[in-house]
């Protein structure tokens, strides 16, 4: 099977089954925050759970689709266990990735996320992919202030 036929069932695997993902309220976090993409309906909401400067815990609730969920899903994961200052790197550093016109920038990422290098080259899924790392790095903007 192709990388991006691996990293497509990747993405559909964290759709169907995510990880971290409250279906009630999002209870007891630090700080959580919203995000919304009206042009094609989603909506995530990501909570922090803080411990001594790291994300001792993240979750997020949400509807949305395949791309966005599957991102939240990887989102979470990824920065579980972070220091808050990492996580922010790593918003930032999924900003510059998706914006970037060659390879060489997914060298950065984490192989965790790599999968979500099937839907870099559809700008028009920019926002899907990005809605819960900009919720991510809102919440722990919040929780600082």
């Amino acid at each position: 099977m192709m990388a991006q036929g691996v990293y497509k069932e990747k993405l559909l695997e964290h759709y169907r089954q995510p990880m971290n993902r409250c279906d009630g309220a999002i209870e007891a976090a630090d700080a959580i925050e919203r995000g919304s993409n009206p042009r094609c309906g989603d909506e995530v909401e990501v909570g922090i759970f803080l411990s001594e400067g790291g994300l001792d815990k993240v979750q997020f609730r949400g509807r949305g689709c395949a791309v966005c969920i599957a991102s939240a899903s990887m989102m979470t994961e990824a920065v579980t266990g972070m220091r808050v200052d990492q996580a922010l790197r790593l918003c930032e550093q999924m900003h510059t990735w998706f914006d970037a016109q060659d390879d060489a920038a997914t060298f950065t990422l984490p192989e965790s996320l790599q999968a979500l290098g099937a839907v870099r080259e559809h700008p028009a899924r920019r926002k899907c992919v990005l809605l819960s790392w900009e919720a991510l790095a809102a919440a722990i903007a919040g929780a600082a202030a």
